[in-house]
């Protein structure tokens, strides 16, 4: 055995029988002589002593090869872009691993590495193994690593653009590598690629852009990766293939990705998609981008401070997104990035609906409050936006915290601003088959669960909403939602954020159309001016517990509203707009399927009674209703055909039947008599209800349709025509 110091000294020596140890601390070990003349400054090294064949190194085969024995330094200075490039060539022909032993690989900005099929790159860690580049770009080298083949594994090191910065720093756009690592841009899908406990950091633009499938992405650190700014026109990101088809079978588990430009994940058209157990902080633009991906799998991520969507879903098929957390994601950290929920699932472009989603057991929370006197920098824009989606089901999340304080408490409402569960529905889109259930929704500045549009088929059911800005549940162009269900919810304390004049627990608005198909029933509707309520600052309540109105015309037929517990309301348990009509098939003949039945009020300690919808209103639709009582009403709205029936029958009265639509009034009008605030009177056929208390003058209100009317001391509003009852006997009815 002969020994020597170096490669070169080894080369020299002219003896083929001898075997050679080389001391050389990073490219030692023993070799001995082949007559093969193939050689790669590695493994194999010519035998200039000899004139022909070469030193081959003996080393154990399942330990791979070490990058040094190619001339790598690692000593972040030498441009080891040769010598990395060599050994990765050496080793995947041999199809085994390339060793990178802890140091700082660096490449200038005009070179690049490639990684054929079967290469496997091995570092000694993500922080202790560095391949770096420069500061500076070059067009021609876009991307720091080329992977060009199959069955390629990367692990245990890390890939740093260029920029180094502090670790909490946010990324930017000056030079560096625009790209860490480029998998088959414009050649065939490679496929099997398997990267792994590896770090990207400071790239210009993108971390992975991959075409492949069987690609595996997992405990990877990913940071300072594209452009931290309002510019979405430069789709930057961690891991994306935006752009590149033929992607599928694609796994992304159990990373860590913060401050990152623009969107952190995209993907686009990509088959069998899943994505779990990360954790994203600090994203401009959205957290997790897919478009047209089919057979999703997204659960178990953890998402902080995204400027846009959380989890955006345009154009996707089966899809299922469970057991995330969110936490201000969505604050709109890059500017204004529109609907900024933490799950946004549909179409955004009007081009084709989303199918099959379930969305499950998701936390998702911001810092909203309407104690809070100052806005913050960091909130929860939305909940969940679905838009033009088919086939949906919402079921069991949390969702709390959600809007943002405005620095004027008097802003215009924004109605994607502050709702927990959006769904919309466009001109060019229908949602069909919608379930949003069992969830919990609490301090939303703006509305619980907002609707609007085409919806079909839709069922909310069995969520609980508390404390929000506007209104619980809001339904808009309901006359479209046909075949619709709201059953079983518990709505409480809403706030009135805005001062509204109406703000309701259900809030149902019709533009120009019908309310029809639409069942309304055993929701728990409450409001109760507790003592409680001192210690939330809350100075305006909700002022119905369900609420009709309309933009243009509305009119309802099919319409049941059964069996609802609504109390402590500041207006009316039940109320209308005055351009919310009944449905008539022929001029005043009523179609006579609409039930309001069964609805009652009274909280803890008050008797419950039965609500009669629009009982303090002038103007209503003509609904039907039965109560009970000991007399005629003196008190209320009432339509014609209305039944109030006697609760102890005396003289063989049965009850009082409404001869007439109008107002229920007390006496008739006298002057120089003190009258409450809330009593009616009548005057001929016109009522009044008293609301200003005091002494009544000498001639009576005079009737007119708007504004109060003095009377002495009084002021009165007119109700309308005064109603008439007629007194039904027991032996009428045998």
């Amino acid at each position: 055995m002969l020994t020597v110091a170096s490669i070169e000294e080894m080369q020299a020596v002219a003896d083929s029988t001898v075997g050679i140890f080389i001391t050389d601390k990073d490219r030692g070990g023993f070799f001995r002589y082949s007559t093969t003349d193939k050689y790669n400054n590695g493994t194999e090294f010519n035998a200039a002593g000899i004139g022909a064949g070469v030193w081959q190194r003996i080393y154990p085969n399942q330990d791979g090869l070490n990058v040094k024995w190619f001339g790598a330094k690692g000593d972040g200075v030498t441009n080891d872009a040769t010598a990395l490039q060599a050994g990765i060539q050496a080793a995947a022909t041999a199809r085994v691993p390339l060793v990178f032993p802890a140091g700082i690989y660096y490449l200038t900005e005009n070179t690049v590495i490639s990684l054929p099929s079967s290469a496997h790159l091995k570092g000694a860690g993500k922080k202790a193994t560095v391949i770096q580049t420069s500061r500076g770009f070059s067009h021609d080298f876009p991307a720091l690593v080329n992977v060009t083949g199959d069955n390629v594994t990367i692990q245990d090191m890390g890939f740093n653009g260029g920029r180094p910065r502090g670790d909490k720093d946010m990324s930017m756009a000056v030079a560096g590598r625009y790209a860490l690592m480029n998998i088959t841009f414009d050649a065939k899908p490679a496929k099997d690629i398997l990267i792994e406990r590896c770090s990207f950091a400071d790239a210009f633009g993108r971390g992975i852009l991959y075409k492949a499938s069987q690609v595996v992405i997992r405990d990877c650190d990913f940071k300072r990766i594209g452009r931290y700014n309002i510019d979405f026109a430069a789709v930057d990101g961690a891991i994306t293939n935006f752009g590149r088809l033929e992607c599928s079978d694609v796994l992304i588990e159990r990373n860590h990705f913060e401050y990152v430009g623009t969107h952190c994940i995209s993907s686009y058209k990509v088959e069998g998609l899943k994505i779990r157990d990360n954790y994203l902080d600090h994203i401009s633009g959205i957290g997790m981008a897919n478009q047209q991906c089919s057979d999703v799998d997204v659960s178990g991520n953890n998402l902080n401070h995204t400027g846009d969507n959380g989890m955006d879903f345009q154009r996707c098929e089966r899809i299922v997104i469970n057991n995330n957390s969110f936490n201000n994601a969505g604050d709109k950290n890059a500017g204004n990035a529109g609907s900024a929920a933490a799950i946004f699932v549909g179409d955004d472009y009007g081009l084709a609906a989303s199918s099959s989603t379930i969305i499950s057991n998701n936390f998702v929370t911001g810092t909203y409050t309407p104690r809070s006197k100052t806005t913050s920098g960091s909130f929860q824009n939305c909940g969940f936006y679905i838009i033009d989606a088919n086939h949906v089901k919402v079921t069991n999340n949390i969702i709390r915290y959600i809007g943002a304080l405005p620095a004027d408490k008097d802003a215009p409402v924004v109605l994607e601003d502050g709702n927990g569960i959006m769904v919309v529905n466009t001109q060019k889109g229908a949602g069909t088959d919608i379930v949003i259930e069992g969830n919990t929704l609490s301090n939303m500045k703006c509305n619980g669960i907002y609707v609007n549009g085409q919806s079909r088929e839709l069922k909310i059911k069995n969520n609980y909403i508390d404390k929000f800005g506007l209104h619980g549940l809001l339904m808009c162009a309901i006359g479209t939602n046909l075949f619709s269900q709201v059953e079983g919810n518990t709505i409480v304390d809403g706030t009135n954020f805005y001062n509204r004049a109406v703000a309701a627990d259900i809030y149902v608005e019709a533009q120009n159309a019908w309310i029809t198909n639409f069942n309304i029933s055993r929701n728990q509707l409450r409001n109760d001016s507790r003592g409680s309520y001192s210690s939330r600052n809350d100075t305006v309540f909700t002022t119905h517990g369900i609420y009709f109105s309309a933009k243009g015309f509305g009119k309802f037929n099919n319409l049941l509203v059964t069996d609802n517990q609504v109390n402590g309301h500041l207006v009316d348990e039940i109320g209308f707009s005055d351009n919310i009509s009944e449905y008539s098939v022929t001029n005043e003949n009523y179609f006579p399927l609409v039930s309001f039945k069964n609805n009652f009020s009274g909280s803890t300690d008050d008797q419950p009674d039965i609500i009669i919808p629009g009982l303090n209103q002038r103007n209503k639709p003509k609904v039907i209703t039965e109560s009970y009582g000991q007399q005629p009403p003196v008190y209320g709205n009432y339509s014609a055909g209305s039944v109030i029936r006697n609760i102890s029958p005396q003289n063989d009265v049965y009850g009082w039947v409404a001869a007439n639509s109008g107002f229920a009034a007390g006496s008739r009008w006298k002057g120089g008599i003190g009258y409450a605030a809330g009593q009616t009177v009548y005057i001929n056929e016109d009522v009044y209800r008293c609301t200003v208390a005091g002494v009544s003058g000498k001639d009576g209100p005079v009737k007119k349709e708007e504004g109060l009317i003095a009377d002495g001391g009084i002021k009165w509003e007119y109700m309308g025509n005064r109603v008439y009852f007629k007194k039904v006997l027991l032996r009428d009815l045998r």
